[in-house]
């Protein structure tokens, strides 16, 4: 198992490798899930992948953030330099991103990030088809899940051991984002979960959304047993102090084949501290033990007797033989790392008349390999005849080699490229403007079954409850299997789809790439949730066979301009946005849990967001507090190349629901507070 270690500076590479990482991941200064780490100029990336490199440790670079296309030459630049660079592959999230790789540098190695929210065999086989190397599993998997995904998966799967945890699935969250711009999808999350919430207004809050880190150091063996191919520890905010005690526990244990001593995990706790260590999602026991509620008075206690130092200790051992021969130029030969190089010196060897040559001596001359990164192992020498060596010569030839062996790893690991010409021709597939729907009750279908909507979205579990109410409809429904679709509920809801199509349903909603699998059955039609913020998302998408794609809300009117629509695209323009999908039950921890109905979590502000349960799951949806509306601007949405507009219900009662629809297609004036997101303004860049 490779144990792969966090570095936000280079100081924390160092940290990892000095430690025992066998891999590293490090942002640069763009396209990083992690903005306000010190990360890694385009220079620092070469250094640091070259470091990292000739020590026999992987570099992976994370380029997790969703693209804009005006991001699009920055990003193919970018990918030409981490190919020039040599890491050794990247961390994805953006199906666009994943795109621009496989195009431009096809022998790079993809792997999905968690934020991909990946959490089922689906998932995992569809990024197969992608070209995906390695699938990061989402933090909410128990073992058991975990266990099933990998005995019937074949690429690599990597999971999270340690380290920080996001209350809403996989860091797909959108509250730091609607409440003051910072795009977790952009790396700029503001932690609003780490805020004090309650469940009455004006009662005392708590930090009911702060879950405790994670720590799986008791179930290795277990990870071992599943084949799962990288351990990786979180912390790219943190310090070295942190990375290299973290580092360190995890490769003692790795390395002896036991769980953690009470001692180790104490050490884990001390260096970085927030309430306490969980391992709750991995053995399927969810709860309040989860979570953190009272903030720690120091939650980062850097630790005295740091196993880190700053020594250059990590060296690779190379095999080194040399021939000092009478009459003719020293030759040196140095192979590792897979290269295999020859040097041969200017100077040829006189005959010794006082001092010849003595092979311990020239052995000590040639190990001296202080100040790089290798330790000659035993090297052979050969003698012939009686030479004199002296030891300048010796010097020479030995910083001739090393230079041109680190010259060759070099080259050997750069990938190549394809220049491609950055065009968009924008050639928009736009039919018209449509009404779309979302619905979450009964009630609110009935409220609004009877106005021209083209498509209804409709939760799965609704159908299955109500199954008359939908059926001469079944032209217009979606069927909405939701988020979070687990392995069993997914062989559930197999049986469900099947009936479901034979009585005529035509319409699948894909919030997740798992869904794709269903395009040669159903008229797949892509969810909000699948980030898709830009035109090369969008177009693998539709080449995938989604018929229509929903848009990210964390757009505004001009970037949602800039995508080339080789589909329908469809945009939310009414409805209180799902801003967390947690796997936890919020309101179970504060005694009042919703799964009986609608729910009600309050800021320090007293602003009051709306919880849902997640279709039968004790599973939350986190709303935010107004909804948006654009009724007022429909004309800025279709002038944007929008083909679709969606009015989001969910807690609207029936009533409210018909007001809606009529303020939408009545052109009626809309009175309740509402606002804008990011349609005009846009996410914050840095």
């Amino acid at each position: 198992m490779e144990l792969l270690a966090p570095a936000g500076n280079m100081e924390c590479l160092k940290a990892a490798v000095s430690c025992g990482a066998d891999a590293v991941y490090f942002a640069g200064k763009s396209f990083g899930a992690r903005s306000y780490a010190d990360n890694f100029s385009v220079t620092e990336i070469y250094d640091a992948a070259q470091y990292c490199r000739l020590r026999g440790v992987k570099s992976y670079v994370t380029v997790n953030t969703v693209v804009f296309d005006r991001e699009r030459k920055e990003l193919n630049d970018y990918i030409y330099h981490l190919a020039d660079a040599g890491v050794d592959g990247v961390i994805v999230q953006d199906i666009g991103v994943i795109d621009s790789f496989s195009k431009i540098c096809p022998d790079m190695d993809i792997h999905a990030s968690t934020q991909m929210t990946i959490h089922n065999t689906d998932g995992v086989r569809a990024l197969e088809k992608m070209g995906i190397k390695r699938a990061v599993l989402a933090r909410e998997l128990s073992e058991e899940e975990i266990r099933n995904i990998s005995d019937n998966t074949d690429i690599e799967l990597e999971i999270f051991v340690h380290g920080a945890m996001c209350m809403s699935y996989s860091g797909q969250c959108l509250m730091s984002s609607a409440l003051g711009g910072r795009s977790g999808n952009r790396g700029m999350c503001a932690q609003p979960c780490r805020l004090g919430y309650s469940a009455e207004m004006n009662r005392t809050k708590k930090s009911y959304l702060s879950l405790k880190d994670m720590s799986l150091i008791y179930h290795l063996d277990k990870l071992r047993d599943m084949g799962v191919a990288s351990l990786k520890i979180e912390g790219r905010m943190k310090g070295a102090d942190y990375v290299s005690e973290a580092v360190s526990v995890f490769r003692a244990c790795i390395d002896r084949g036991c769980r953690a001593t009470a001692e180790e995990k104490d050490r884990l706790n001390r260096v970085f501290y927030r309430g306490g260590l969980t391992d709750g999602y991995f053995v399927n026991k969810k709860g309040p033990e989860m979570f953190a509620f009272d903030k720690p008075d120091n939650p980062y206690e850097k630790t005295n007797d740091t196993t880190y130092n700053d020594a250059d200790d990590k060296r690779t051992k190379i095999k080194c033989s040399a021939v000092f021969a009478e009459g003719e130029k020293p030759i040196i030969e140095l192979e590792g790392l897979e290269c295999k190089v020859k040097c041969t010196a200017n100077e040829i060897l006189e005959k010794a008349e006082k001092n010849p040559a003595d092979i311990d001596k020239i052995k000590m001359n040639l190990c001296k390999t202080g100040g790089t990164a290798f330790v000659f192992h035993n090297p052979e020498i050969c003698l012939k005849g009686n030479p004199f060596v002296p030891i300048k010569v010796i010097n020479e030839l030995r910083r001739e080699a090393i230079a041109l062996l680190v010259s060759e790893v070099s080259v050997k690991a750069k990938k190549e490229t394809i220049r491609l010409p950055l065009c968009v021709e924008n050639k928009n597939v736009v039919d018209g403007f449509s009404f779309t729907a979302s619905v979450n009750s009964i009630e609110q279908y009935k409220a609004l079954k009877e106005f021209p909507f083209k498509k209804i979205d409709v939760p799965v579990w609704l159908i299955e409850k109500y199954p008359d109410a939908f059926s001469d409809d079944a032209e217009r429904i979606v069927i909405n299997p939701g988020v979070i679709c687990k392995d069993r509920a997914m062989q559930k809801l197999a049986v469900c789809l099947e009936k479901l199509e034979q009585y005529g349903y035509k319409n699948l909603r894909a919030e997740n790439i798992a869904w794709l699998k269903e395009v040669n059955r159903f008229s797949v039609l892509g969810g909000f949730r699948m980030n898709i913020t830009n035109s090369a998302a969008l177009k693998a998408l539709s080449a995938a066979g989604l018929k229509t794609v929903c848009l990210s809300p964390e757009l505004n009117i001009a970037q949602i301009r800039d995508i080339e629509k080789c589909v329908p695209a469809e945009a939310v323009i009414y409805g209180h946005l799902p801003l967390m999908l947690t796997e936890n039950c919020v309101l179970k921890n504060m005694k009042k849990c919703p799964c009986s109905g609608t729910g009600r979590i309050y800021d320090r502000k007293n602003k009051c967001f709306y919880v849902l349960r997640d279709g039968q799951e004790c599973r939350n949806i986190i709303l935010n507090s107004v909804p948006i509306y654009m009724g007022d601007r429909l004309g800025d949405i279709k002038r944007a190349g929008v083909s679709l507009g969606q009015l989001m219900f969910t807690i609207e009662n029936a009533a409210e629901t018909e007001e809606i629809c009529r303020v939408y297609f009545d052109g009626r004036k809309y009175t309740g507070d509402y606002t804008r997101l990011h349609f005009y303004k846009g996410v914050l860049q840095r």
